[in-house]
């Protein structure tokens, strides 16, 4: 697998940095002073993901193509992983952590960092995030000409009204899912990848657990009911072909051993679990799957069926009028 070069830099370090003026931190490190700023002992290399893919095709056009699996691809002066752990504890009252989280707040501004790499002082802004980069208490910042081509890349040209931040922000956030990208597949022929709604299961009298809000403010009591639920059923699972699976088992091992796959794709997460549906619809008379557009699709030319769950956009694409 090729990795990319990207600096991992300290918050505290760059905050030492910082120039405060009418009560706004601004930031602009030389190049010596960006070297001090790397975290000790960090690997500063990140394996391949979808974000780091785009981020090339972005920089060197659509005829970009990775190289061999030892290649370590230098993107450090492009993008950087900031660590800002223990800067928003909140149970740090004292005057040295207030100013940090006041100093942090500003590294959020429109304006962003300056920072020096080695290639002359460029600006920088925040970007995305996995979750386990939020486990960490790590975030990306970006070269702020390259936040809107790349914002765009990754929303798939959506323009989101009202929505849940926490929610775009993970779905985003799956670029940077480390994995092994699998080309020459074909995986964009018609009819190869469809969506389906997920079947649900009505489960009565279910025993629930809540916790409520008490009569005296900031009290809470534990609430045990009997409910009517709906279950979403196969939540985030999908099905993969006999065939199908083999090519991609092919492309990406050399052999097909395995019959079950963690996937990543624009807003889709999940497993895929090899099934010869094809047959199995076949012995049964059926021709035809109807995905959640309301398309038919011919079961011949369907190779991998995704449920709702997985397809992480569906309610923003709608919004957009796109399909």
């Amino acid at each position: 697998m090729t990795t990319y070069q990207i600096y991992e830099l300290s918050a505290r370090a760059v905050m030492s940095y910082a120039a405060e003026q009418d009560g706004v931190y601004t930031f602009a490190l030389n190049r010596s002073a960006t070297e001090h700023c790397r975290v000790p002992g960090a690997r500063h290399e990140q394996d391949s993901c979808a974000m780091f893919h785009q981020l090339m095709y972005q920089l060197h056009g659509k005829g970009w193509r990775e190289r061999g699996e030892e290649k370590v691809t230098a993107l450090s002066d492009v993008l950087f992983y900031m660590d800002f752990a223990g800067i928003f504890d909140r149970r740090g009252t004292g005057r040295t952590q207030q100013a940090r989280r006041e100093k942090a707040r500003d590294m959020f501004r429109p304006e962003g960092i300056t920072l020096d790499f080695g290639s002359g002082p460029h600006r920088y802004v925040a970007f995305e995030r996995s979750a386990s980069m939020s486990r960490q208490s790590r975030l990306s910042f970006i070269r702020a000409e390259l936040y809107e081509p790349m914002r765009q890349r990754i929303m798939l040209n959506m323009e989101l009204g009202r929505c849940q931040l926490s929610k775009l922000y993970a779905y985003n956030g799956l670029m940077f899912s480390s994995g092994t990208r699998v080309d020459g597949i074909r995986i964009d022929k018609k009819h190869r990848v469809i969506v389906i709604d997920n079947p649900t299961k009505r489960v009565e009298r279910a025993s629930v657990i809540t916790l409520r809000e008490g009569r005296e403010p900031g009290t809470f009591y534990r609430a045990d009911t009997l409910e009517d639920l709906d279950i979403t059923c196969f939540d985030g699972v999908g099905l993969i072909s006999k065939e199908y699976a083999e090519v991609v088992d092919k492309a990406c091992c050399g052999i097909h051993t395995h019959t079950s796959f963690q996937i990543r794709m624009p807003y889709i997460k999940g497993m895929l679990h090899q099934v010869d549906f094809k047959d199995f619809l076949k012995r049964s008379g059926t021709q035809t799957i109807v995905d959640i557009w309301g398309k038919a699709h011919p079961v011949r030319s369907v190779d991998i069926i995704l449920t709702r769950s997985q397809f992480k956009a569906y309610g923003w694409l709608r919004e957009n009028n796109m399909t």
